[in-house]
């Protein structure tokens, strides 16, 4: 006689707490879950019936020139010069022929820490660092494709992807930060290697844009293998990334379309769906077994049951050990059953899902040509102040990625540098602090933080030292940056560290038709980068009359030299930082362009400099652009880079005066020794709490008590629109 379910359940709770006490027996059952990826990422799943119907050729070639690479917020990204030519063509096979193929160009290599789940690979696919090669289809649909890779380290790595971008460079540590790759002859980089022998799972997934955060479609293609790299190569990458966050993972569909790449010219072929059904078959005898097995060991259960139930005052210790071992077979057959059942039931989805499949069913939808117009500021030589743009797909597929701004292949931004961008001050901000108050004021300090006591601003500011710099020649502009910010912007209240600065000859603003000889560029990029800020200096030839700052750069780098720079201080490149403050400019939210096209809030002062002639003539010899500008077209020029390395002496890093304290640069803030320094604007202003200094109204110049009490030690000073600062 079979006992019942409530008996039999009481009867194993006996047992279990005999047998915790028995000689020989612990610990038989042990239920924890280990390895869980967590119940909001759902894994792609491999369904090999969903063949993709496209044949994905690939014309990838070793390439030999150097590279520049940026960090980014969250990325290393290596950009693609227009001289590397490696595409896809994805090609849909239809059941009259061949169509037209899209075809899909780098952009951009894009390097980063693997997400917490990593982005669509399988689970056991771990991995440290993941490379995504950012492609962008030329031929009409203007889809993105990202190619993830991932990377893993090996002892013996043999082709090292990685290596011919990293072994001859100094990676950026900071963002916004470039630095060149020198990939050479010795050592190409060889992409082609991604495609051979492996397949690719696709899906479409969502990428974040810089446009409000806006996402754009893009087709994601996983790599079913993992590329290996040496731990040297990896931890140089990891050590550049250190303060970038990880990205979050991209939730992939539950099934996903294989597809295996082939060379172009070579022959294609779509690959051999498995035939589920067999499989199907197959599982359900097994399912059918596994459900015999398991009566047959309930039945031995319940005849060992009833023999302890029977005589349960005198058990021997082997009926015991007899019904432990059938509890133990009777939970493998119910774990095998339940294994079985979501087989056959995990199979039985498949099938009818892939008969219901579409492929590129959840692709962006696409519009027809539609037409937008701009009214901020225009490149053009002329007033005109509407820039038309066309566009054949839909607004949020045609938002162009973060990582991608201002790349070779998208010139939408930086399509013309003799083409000056022309502000319409009709369109632009004019922001006058003497009417609008203190808060709009530009205020220029050299200190890094500002004092605790604000009474001792003037002091510290005086006694503090330049930064010592360092000078980049970049092909079509100098950059330069220090061990530390080069200078603080503060503006409504908020102290806002100067990245770097950027001289460009000539300058890239054209106000009211005219066009500065020279520019000056000072960049913030903090880690948020909708908060970044640039300072416009337009410097006009001012014949014999030298451009102080530059006068301690004598010798200026070559395209991809580096010089060190000292006894320069930055505050002495334009009058309004001598003064420590600017209070006409105007305003504008733009791009960099020439700093990867990144979004900007620009800040042109009305007060313009002045640089030499003979400045500029020495300017326009050593800024000649590359063959691109992501490239040099002479791999030597970059070598001054690498051998330092190695302990070689270099004439390029030249050394220029002894460092010298910043007071005894900028005559402006000489002070007599053994006397209080003289207060200032800045320091008055920082003398105020935060809250009261948006309510700080300037009477600059209209006779009231604050007028001298704020006038700068070097005396009044006046712009041409007679304003006293």
């Amino acid at each position: 006689m079979l006992m019942t379910v409530l008996e039999r359940r009481l009867v194993l709770l006996t047992i279990a707490a005999l047998a915790s006490v028995a000689a020989g027996v612990a610990n038989v059952g042990c239920t924890t879950i280990l390895g869980s990826s967590g119940s909001r990422y759902r894994w792609a799943m491999q369904n090999p019936a969903l063949v993709a119907p496209v044949l994905l050729d690939y014309d990838v070639q070793e390439y030999r020139s150097p590279l520049m690479a940026s960090l980014a917020d969250g990325a290393l990204v290596v950009s693609a010069p227009a001289d590397i030519t490696a595409n896809f063509n994805l090609t849909y096979v239809s059941s009259n022929g061949t169509d037209a193929p899209q075809k899909y160009i780098l952009q951009s290599i894009f390097l980063r820490k693997p997400a917490i789940v990593a982005e669509g690979t399988k689970q056991e696919l771990s991995h440290e660092l993941e490379v995504v090669l950012v492609h962008r289809e030329v031929t009409g649909t203007g889809y993105f494709a990202n190619i993830v890779v991932p990377v893993e380290v090996s002892a013996e790595p043999g082709l090292d992807l990685l290596a011919p971008l990293v072994n001859q460079a100094d990676l950026p540590t900071e963002v916004g930060e470039t630095q060149p790759v020198l990939v050479t002859n010795l050592l190409p980089l060889k992409l082609q290697h991604v495609y051979q022998g492996v397949s690719f799972q696709h899906f479409w997934g969502e990428i974040t844009t810089s446009c409000n955060q806006s996402t754009a479609g893009a087709r994601v293609l996983m790599r079913n293998a993992t590329m290996a790299t040496s731990k040297p190569v990896l931890e140089k990458i990891l050590k550049s990334l250190e303060w970038t966050p990880s990205v979050v993972p991209v939730i992939p569909p539950a099934q996903t379309w294989m597809v295996q790449p082939c060379p172009r010219g070579g022959t294609c072929s779509l690959p051999a769906a498995t035939d589920l059904t067999s499989q199907l078959t197959e599982a359900s005898q097994v399912l059918k077994q596994d459900t015999s097995k398991l009566e047959e060991a309930k039945k031995a259960m319940d005849g060992s049951l009833l023999g302890l139930t029977s005589n349960i005052s005198n058990v021997s210790n082997d009926a015991y050990t007899l019904a432990i071992r059938r509890r133990d077979d009777l939970r493998n057959a119910e774990a095998a059953v339940d294994g079985a059942s979501r087989t056959v039931s995990t199979l039985q989805e498949q099938i009818n899902s892939a008969k219901a499949a579409v492929w590129d069913s959840n692709a962006p939808a696409q519009t027809s040509p539609s037409v937008s117009s701009t009214t901020v500021a225009s490149r053009s030589n002329q007033t005109t102040t509407t820039t038309t743009t066309t566009s054949s797909i839909s607004p949020a597929v045609a938002a162009t990625p973060s990582f991608l701004e201002g790349s070779v292949h998208l010139q939408a931004c930086n399509d013309g540098a003799a083409s000056p961008l022309e502000v319409d001050l009709a369109q632009v901000e004019h922001v006058d602090a003497t009417a609008a108050g203190a808060a709009e004021a530009l205020l220029f300090w050299r200190l890094s933080a500002t004092p605790s006591r604000p009474a001792d601003a003037a002091a510290a500011e005086t006694a503090a030292e330049a930064p010592r710099l360092r000078m980049a020649n970049l092909g079509d502009r100098l950059r330069i940056s220090g061990d530390k910010p080069i200078m603080v912007l503060l503006v409504h209240g908020k102290e806002l560290p100067i990245s770097f600065a950027d001289i460009s000859v000539p300058g890239e603003h054209s106000i009211s038709g005219r066009r500065a000889d020279a520019e000056i560029q000072l960049v913030h990029l903090p880690a948020d980068p909708t908060q970044a800020l640039a300072v416009a200096l337009l410097m006009d030839d001012g014949g014999d009359a030298s451009n102080v700052w530059l006068q301690h750069m004598a010798a200026l780098p070559r395209a991809g030299e580096v010089a060190q720079v000292q006894g320069s201080d930055p505050m002495s490149m334009h009058p309004a930082f001598s003064r420590g403050v600017a209070g006409h400019y105007y305003r504008y939210s733009g791009r960099l362009q020439k700093s990867k096209c990144a979004h900007v809030r620009w800040n042109i002062l009305e007060e313009r400099g002045h640089i030499s002639t003979q400045q500029l003539l020495e300017l326009r010899q050593v800024l000649q652009p590359p063959a691109s500008v992501d490239s040099f077209s002479d791999p030597s020029a970059l070598l001054p880079m690498v051998l330092p390395r190695h302990k070689v002496s270099l004439a390029s890093v030249r050394q220029s005066t002894q460092t010298v304290p910043a007071s005894a640069v900028a005559a402006g803030n000489q002070v007599s020794s053994g006397s209080e320094p003289a207060p200032n604007l800045k320091s008055l202003l920082l003398s105020l709490p935060r809250t009261n200094r948006l309510r700080f109204d300037l009477q600059i110049g209209l006779g009231s008590t604050a007028e001298k009490t704020t006038r700068p030690m070097e005396g009044p000073k006046t712009d041409r629109r007679g304003h006293v600062w």
